[in-house]
């Protein structure tokens, strides 16, 4: 049992460093407003799969990290992480059980919220936010879910049963 759980914080954390890279890879003008909100979406994935793994501390520290790496204020991604996947942790078996469109359906909520929770935070500071071309990156990211599911669910290891 201990193998599959440093096997599962090993992959979190590798899935963490990849949506990291795939947020700051550079885009052209045209597409910066399309990029899915990679991070959100893995931290969701191992919320509502790895719930004891992945929680609001993680949310926390991952949205912390996001900041520094995006030069936004300190606490913008952290505070609307840990608002929203508390929200997910409360409703992480309901959502488990949905078929993919449904979690799609649910996640493009959840990453609206998201946004709109970041530009209030970043409206309260003074800097100028773009709600309404943020929406598709909720679309992206709710597009890019099922096969983010599918990827990351193989690769999770499974607890054996004994």
């Amino acid at each position: 049992m201990r193998r599959i759980e440093t096997t599962n914080i090993f992959l979190i954390s590798l899935s963490f460093l990849v949506g990291f890279i795939a947020t700051i890879i550079p885009l052209p003008e045209w597409a910066i407003w399309l990029r899915p909100q990679f991070i959100f979406a893995i931290l969701l994935f191992w919320t509502i799969t790895s719930s004891s793994q992945c929680g609001i501390a993680t949310a926390f520290f991952v949205g912390i990290l996001m900041d520094l790496i995006l030069g936004t204020p300190i606490g913008v991604h952290a505070l609307s992480f840990v608002i929203l996947i508390y929200i997910a942790l409360k409703l992480h078996t309901i959502i488990a059980h949905f078929p993919a469109i449904q979690q799609a359906g649910a996640i493009a909520i959840f990453a609206i919220m998201n946004i709109f929770l970041q530009s209030m935070v970043l409206g309260f500071a003074g800097h100028s936010t773009h709600v309404g071309l943020s929406i598709l990156s909720a679309i992206t990211t709710a597009m890019l879910w099922p096969w983010l599911f599918g990827l990351l669910d193989r690769l999770r290891p499974r607890a054996m049963i004994m």
